[in-house]
């Protein structure tokens, strides 16, 4: 399992020193105080860059999907790092906390890299958030991607770093033309971008309250962001855009999680709400239970803000790519979502 040498480790932490470029409080919770420009965007992706796969949460357990997906990323024009985490197990965790907040640190500190993307979900990345040193995100500012598990993640990097992060895909999702296309389009361009609405129209795409809303995107997977409430990794600025998704969870889970953030006040601040699909969230017994739509109506129907559900967001094979920090504009009417800022520079 190799656990990391941590007098190494704390002897090479010394050295890195900080930057110049330090932000007083950075591990506050009072991201909301800092002037507009303490959100920074990582640079496009162009043919030629270099990626590296990390694991920050769960075991990979089947080594063809990593080569998948280096070759995957080789065809797109990326040459890859592979990260000492994607062969490591801790139990279920890509070895232990240290080692894979190491990985991620190296990865930040590395300029010959431009971005950062996770092999898969699971559970493990929450272990990491109190160990991370924000400031060398700040100072060393690039693309990282990932979704589900990887919520707590991205919600924190940009809440203590003030960098955009990208809720999107991972190794293993399928990275079918849809979900790469709207990739390409959001990482790889500064133009301000609308989202397709394809996908949408042919699922069962529902408007909860109509309207529109501007505001920071701001979201992720509903059990994560659930867990991280009420912490120093999760908070909503003023005029926020909220994206949830959630799978595999009973309708009273789903109940229980909405709940949770109801009563903790996060809705405060919240202009509009996106909730993306609810896949596999069935109940056991479904003659004792409500359906999952019907639990979301409920929790959401009394809100005077827009809110819509069935957007290609999380556990679908056709996904969106979500800038975490930007300002966008949503229709709960019609389900379209676009970028009043670029997300990349």
């Amino acid at each position: 399992m190799g656990f990391l040498n941590r007098r190494n480790f704390l002897k090479s932490t010394t050295l890195l020193g900080f930057s110049t470029f330090f932000l007083p409080k950075l591990y506050s919770n009072d991201f909301k105080n800092y002037p507009e420009n303490f959100l920074i965007k990582p640079k496009k992706l162009q043919i030629g860059d270099k990626i590296a796969i990390t694991a920050p949460g769960g075991a990979i357990w089947d080594p063809e999907l990593i080569l998948r997906f280096e070759l995957l990323l080789q065809k797109m024009g990326y040459s890859v790092v592979l990260g000492g985490t994607l062969t490591k197990k801790y139990g279920y965790l890509a070895g232990t906390d240290e080692e894979r907040v190491d990985e991620l640190k190296a990865f930040f500190l590395d300029s010959t890299i431009n971005g950062i993307i996770a092999m898969r979900g699971g559970w493990g990345c929450a272990r990491m958030l109190d160990k991370i040193d924000y400031s060398i995100i700040r100072s060393n500012p690039k693309l990282i991607m990932g979704f589900s598990d990887v919520s707590s993640l991205l919600n924190a990097i940009f809440i203590k770093a003030g960098l955009v992060t990208f809720h999107g895909l991972v190794g293993v999702n399928s990275w079918n033309q849809f979900s790469t296309n709207v990739f390409n389009n959001v990482v790889c361009s500064t133009d301000n971008y609308s989202f397709p609405l394809d996908e949408i129209l042919r699922k069962d795409f529902i408007t909860i309250n109509d309207g529109i809303a501007q505001g920071k995107l701001i979201g992720g997977n509903l059990s994560v962001i659930s867990g991280i409430v009420g912490s120093a990794y999760f908070d909503l600025p003023e005029d926020t855009i909220l994206f949830l998704e959630e799978t595999n969870e009973e309708p009273y889970v789903v109940d229980r999680l909405l709940t949770h953030l109801k009563i903790a006040g996060v809705y405060k601040n919240v202009k509009g709400i996106i909730f993306g699909s609810c896949t596999k969230c069935l109940a056991e017994k479904p003659l004792e239970s409500m359906l999952v739509i019907d639990v979301i109506k409920e929790h959401f129907s009394d809100l005077k803000i827009p809110v819509s559900y069935g957007s290609p967001i999380g556990h679908e094979a056709s996904k969106w790519t979500l800038p975490i920090g930007v300002k966008v504009e949503m229709n709960a009417g019609n389900g379209s979502l676009k970028l009043l800022e670029s997300a990349v520079i």
